[in-house]
């Protein structure tokens, strides 16, 4: 069933990595009223006030007015996990964000980075090994990240793999990283993209002395399967622990990782 399984998603990725089909995606909006009325009285007062102090500081008036009920709580999720886990004192700060899908957080992700601390002019890049990847309404993850992106300066969506990359970062950010085969083939990747050692060994070979790696996982097993591999690097980490955020309630809890590269060290 497996050797089945991988052998469709091999033509597949194939396929679409090279015919790169693209359609126009115009986004959507809801209205924002009643987002957190959901929430237990003290849940929503908490959810109420971050999302009033992250509105001015973040300046995410745009977001708001322009964006559905989810991609904007997805992105207040997002600055409130960078704020709480990264501090930015760099003063033109260069990101990476790997495994960007589509990169529905992309304006939470460049407003935090841009607006934290101080406001400063930054470079955004979101890297994706499968961005033609085609949805039911015929557009491309492709498609939704050039719309997300829309009016960020200095912010690029690149459709390649990460082990071909290999401009320097202070600040890398990662998602939910394939660390077993079986997620990696339902979500339509082949096995021999598979490789959670020769990503991580890269991704960290990526930051500038004193960087910040910040890397998320979805369950308990794989926070321990991340950990293994970073022990088994030798590398400098913080576990992070459960990261419970005050916007969306999630399925599965979520497991935060800081890798820090000491000047001198790399």
């Amino acid at each position: 069933m497996k050797l089945l399984k991988n052998l469709q998603n091999e033509l597949d990725f194939f396929l679409r990595s090279r015919i790169k089909f693209s359609k126009k995606y115009k986004g959507e909006n809801e209205a924002k009223e009643g987002l957190f009325n959901h929430f237990p009285e003290q849940k929503r007062k908490t959810a109420k006030e971050k999302e009033k102090l992250y509105l001015k500081k973040y300046r995410l008036e745009n977001l708001k007015n322009n964006s559905t009920q989810l991609n904007y709580l997805e992105n207040l999720v997002t600055i409130e996990l960078l704020e709480k886990y990264l501090k930015v004192d760099k003063q033109k700060p260069a990101v990476l964000d790997i495994g960007s899908k589509n990169w529905f957080y992309a304006k939470g992700e460049y407003n935090f980075f841009r607006y934290n601390n101080f406001e400063k002019e930054i470079r955004l890049d979101g890297i994706e090994i499968d961005a033609f990847r085609i949805y039911l309404d015929l557009c491309t993850r492709y498609d939704y990240a050039v719309y997300y992106t829309q009016g960020l300066e200095n912010c690029r969506y690149l459709p390649k793999n990460l082990l071909n990359h290999r401009k320097k970062y202070d600040y890398i950010t990662w998602f939910f990283p394939f660390l077993t085969e079986y997620p990696l083939l339902k979500w339509g990747l082949p096995l021999s993209v598979f490789k959670p050692v020769e990503m991580l060994e890269h991704a960290v070979s990526l930051l500038n002395p004193d960087g910040q790696l910040l890397i998320v996982n979805q369950d308990e097993n794989e926070y321990s399967i991340q950990e293994q591999l970073i022990q088994n690097q030798n590398l400098n980490y913080i576990k992070a622990g459960v990261f419970n955020n005050s916007f969306l309630d999630y399925e599965h809890k979520r497991y935060v990782t800081l890798i820090h590269i000491e000047k001198g060290n790399f």
